[in-house]
């Protein structure tokens, strides 16, 4: 009698192994291998990215034809669509020939050799385009706006049953930003108001509201200095005040009549502001000189001297 050196489980391993050969497997029949057309539903398209462009190239569930529709990028072979399907891809910035063939494996691939369409690609462009079936044989893909797009778009799913092999399709990079419109510059800040005071008693004698000689001199002086000072003016304010000597009435009546005279006297100096010149009385409401007496005396004119003033407030563009 024979004995076998074999371990009993080494004999139940080989035997294993042998029940799972191919020839074991054929005889058991084979294995049925299903390979899906589509993938997900199609969703929004993201943005593109900022420097490629985004390529979504579908077609309408209610297809002419049940035969597929065959795309070349360059004479390229990218991807057969069926009714209900779409691709998307992206591409460089530049010209790209589209040819949208159907039923292309009765003409033997030829159709890639054909010109197609030429689509100039932009970064940060999304491309929406829908094969168009109205020409039958000959057909085109049409460049359809992105609200109508995502509208027809909603029951398609992506084509994954090939492989693409055109160059030109690339791998999206990462999706830009939206662009945001940059916020408007704030309205440039107008110029600060600069004053020019005016003695009145140089100007006009006490009380009155007549020009002496020397208040012309003053007034053609502060003209030759705005001139110097400002490109141009926009606006001008002559404000005049007087002491608190005197009723508050006369005192109001009087500053205004002086406001006036300067203010003619500037303005027929060819001086123009944009938005003219503005004449006010203010009497003696803001004295820039306090803790002088109020009668009429010469020490008490003296001490109030600071307070019958002419204030021109100039408002322009400075040299």
């Amino acid at each position: 009698m024979k004995i076998f050196s074999k371990p009993l489980n080494q004999w139940l391993i080989g035997l294993s192994v042998a029940a799972l050969s191919p020839l074991a497997l054929a005889q058991s029949g084979a294995t049925r291998v299903v390979i899906d057309s589509f993938g997900e539903p199609y969703a929004t398209a993201p943005l593109a990215p900022v420097n490629q462009t985004r390529v979504l190239v579908y077609r309408n569930l209610q297809g002419v034809s049940q035969q597929p529709v065959n795309i070349y990028l360059n004479g390229q072979y990218h991807a057969s669509l069926l009714r209900g399907g779409y691709t998307e891809f992206c591409a460089e910035p530049g010209n790209v020939s589209i040819k949208a063939a159907l039923d292309d494996a009765s003409r033997l691939h030829l159709s890639k050799q054909d010109g197609g369409q030429r689509l100039n690609m932009q970064v940060g462009q999304t491309l929406f385009l829908k094969v168009d079936e109205a020409g039958q044989p000959g057909i085109a893909v049409l460049s359809m706006p992105a609200s109508q797009a995502n509208a027809e778009m909603s029951n398609t799913r992506r084509q994954i049953h090939t492989i693409s092999r055109a160059k030109a399709a690339l791998t999206c990079g990462e999706p830009g930003k939206a662009a945001v419109a940059p916020p408007p510059p704030p309205p440039p800040r107008p110029p600060a108001p600069r004053e020019y005071a005016l003695e009145t008693d140089a100007l006009f004698e006490f009380g009155k509201a007549e020009l002496r000689a020397s208040g012309f001199n003053a007034i053609e002086a502060l003209v030759q200095r705005l001139n110097q000072d400002y490109s141009s003016v926009d606006r001008i304010r002559v404000v005049g005040y007087t002491d608190a000597i005197g009723s508050v009435q006369i005192n109001k009546k009087l500053s205004q009549q002086r406001a006036d005279v300067v203010a003619r006297q500037i303005s027929a100096r060819n001086v123009k502001p944009t938005r003219g010149i503005e004449a006010e009385g203010r009497g003696s409401i803001e004295l820039s000189k306090t803790g002088c007496r109020n009668e009429p005396t010469p020490e008490n004119k003296i001490c109030h001297a600071p307070n019958r003033r002419v204030v021109v407030v100039i408002t322009g563009a400075r040299r």
